[in-house]
């Protein structure tokens, strides 16, 4: 197994896959000087970062971020703040990929070029699959903020592709329990079971979700870019809810992002022969079934996740909606097998 004191030939991560980690520094409040100064660089080399950055600086680096702003879970953060500007060498082509499938093996096929942290691979598993990712460097005590980083960014890429929460069966982890464990830290990303001191870094889905169409981005540059301009305001408002379903938005909070008043935002999307509460009640619906066939939350986790305040106000939105209990829905739904992705 590989550490530090290898031959760090090629070994390197591109500079752009140090943003996420600044930006989650910086909104736990810590000083880019600081940082700086704790792993031996120039204030310019974090505001203007080489091409490619030696992995011993990137490890320093993750290790640094942690301890000055007194975050252990900074690489959960940082997975979750990680956006398609980071898949720059990618962007082609994710742009010729039509399901998460598609997007996911040429993620995987083109992971050399972005870094040498270690290496994805795929494992069947019945009816779902197990995407692996094992590091060269599992001796370093930055590598559990790495690898949280790895599979919160790998979470993060498929909900930006798909416009879905990712629903996750498991989530394991090579490293121990983290002495200070906060459950509610790795649930916020899991929605399912974490494990730790496995074989392996994974996330296990429903190969069903692997066959998800991608969203339609328009495409700018080399990268597949989201263009909010291009979409509806039915659409913004779509990925505005499942962004904060959680919170139960309202209305109200909805037309002050927006920039505008209720009465607008009503006309507005009239005009589209929408409502606000027929874009909440779809996507609230939409990540319930997601949720209750390819998750193992609890119903209770599920309805907090969709924002309901009681488990009881969950079962009679669902029944309304679907005729049945979500308990029932989920004993019916089961995933077919199918092959959407070839083991590696």
């Amino acid at each position: 197994m590989a550490d530090t004191k290898a031959s760090t030939v090629e070994a390197f991560v591109l500079g752009v896959y140090l943003k996420p980690t600044l930006v989650a520094f910086l909104k736990k409040g810590g000083r880019l000087s600081a940082l700086a100064n704790a792993i031996g660089k120039a204030d310019l080399w974090l505001y203007n970062p080489p091409e490619k950055v030696d992995v011993r600086d990137y490890l320093a680096f993750m290790q640094a971020a942690s301890e000055l702003c007194h975050d252990p879970y900074i690489g959960l953060l940082s997975g979750q703040l990680a956006d398609l500007s980071s898949f720059d060498l990618l962007g082609d082509a994710l742009g010729l990929s039509n399901t998460l499938a598609d997007a996911l093996q040429q993620v995987m096929a083109l992971e050399r070029l972005v870094h040498r942290l270690g290496d994805s691979s795929v494992q069947p598993e019945g009816s779902d699959i197990r995407l692996i990712w094992r590091s060269r460097y599992q001796n370093h005590p930055a590598i559990r903020l790495v690898s949280e980083n790895v599979l919160a960014g790998i979470v993060q890429l498929a909900q930006t592709l798909t416009g879905r929460s990712l629903p996750i069966r498991e989530m394991t982890f090579m490293n121990a329990k983290p002495e200070h464990y906060i459950e509610k830290q790795y649930q916020a990303l899991c929605q399912g079971i974490c494990r730790f001191s496995q074989p392996y870094n994974s996330l296990l889905i429903a190969r069903d979700v692997l066959n998800w169409p991608l969203k339609k981005m328009s495409m700018g540059g080399q990268n597949r870019v989201n263009s909010i301009g291009t979409l509806s305001l039915t659409d913004q408002l779509t990925e505005l809810l499942e962004q904060r379903l959680a919170h139960n938005p309202s209305l109200s909070q909805a037309s002050a992002i927006f920039g505008c008043s209720q009465r607008v935002l009503q006309r507005k999307l009239k005009q589209e022969s929408q409502s606000f509460q027929q874009v909440l009640t779809r996507v609230r619906l939409r990540k319930a079934c997601d949720y209750l066939k390819y998750s193992t939350m609890s119903l209770m986790q599920i309805s907090q996740r969709l924002g309901f305040r009681e488990q009881s106000s969950f079962n009679h939105f669902f029944v309304g909606q679907m005729g049945q209990s979500p308990r029932a829905y989920r004993q019916q739904t089961k995933a077919e097998p199918q092959s959407v992705m070839q083991a590696e």
